[in-house]
């Protein structure tokens, strides 16, 4: 369900100034997750009502949503919540783990969605670290053709932890998601409610590795980039 939301954002939504809805509950286990209070369902600290109210009045100045989480597919009521967004003409970008591609494949096919972000955690051998169940390793690969093949703007992108994944695993990575439009490496920093300190560690990941790796990969994705 939905938890809160950032009234305004001009970094969630490439292009555009948006509204960001976190949405609760995750049925991924990342060591490095900073909104880890919300992989539990948790009741809303503001309402439906309240947000849908605020869009009413910003429309002079948001123009999109981001909705986040979490992990937004699981809930129920996605697909509604998007409807009452899309009839007031806000832009929708959804970020998703990728792990139901059929709620992906329903969004789209109702042109639901402008912008789908889609986290890669790691190469395909390595993604034990982050799921809860193996069995939607074969979900999050089929999510991946799905984002490429949706004819709307996507990006993949990665939180870069060098305790968690090496340059091999970005080689081994890209090899597999390419060629795509847009690849994003996210900088790990340090916050005190990651999940799992011991994992992830308390030190912000070296920027250097994070341009060895743009460097490494250049050539597989139409842009890569750096968000720090």
């Amino acid at each position: 369900m939905m938890y809160d939301f950032m009234p305004v954002s001009f970094a969630d939504f490439p292009g555009k100034i948006a509204a960001t809805v976190f949405v609760s509950g995750c049925n991924f286990k990342c060591p490095y997750c900073h909104n880890s209070y919300l992989i539990q369902i948790r009741e809303g600290i503001r309402s439906e009502k309240e947000f849908f109210d605020y869009l009413k009045k910003r429309a002079n100045l948001i123009e999109g949503v981001c909705i986040t989480g979490g992990e937004p597919t699981l809930w129920k009521g996605l697909k509604d919540f998007i409807k009452n967004i899309k009839d007031l003409n806000f832009s929708v970008k959804l970020d998703t783990n990728g792990s139901r591609p059929q709620v992906l494949e329903d969004l789209l096919d109702e042109g639901l969605l402008d912008y789908i972000a889609m986290d890669i955690k790691a190469p395909i051998e390595k993604y034990g670290i982050f799921l809860k169940t193996k069995k939607d390793i074969d979900n999050i690969q089929k999510s991946v053709e799905i984002v490429k093949n949706s004819n709307i703007d996507y990006e993949f992108r990665t939180t870069v932890n060098d305790k968690l994944l090496t340059l091999e695993d970005f080689e081994a990575l890209a090899d597999w998601i390419s060629p795509a439009k847009r690849y994003v490496l996210q900088r790990y920093k340090y916050a005190e409610g990651v999940l799992d300190k011991e994992k992830s560690e308390i030190q912000d990941c070296d920027i250097s590795f994070l341009k060895k790796i743009k460097e490494k990969l250049n050539g597989n994705f139409g842009e890569i980039l750096i968000r720090e």
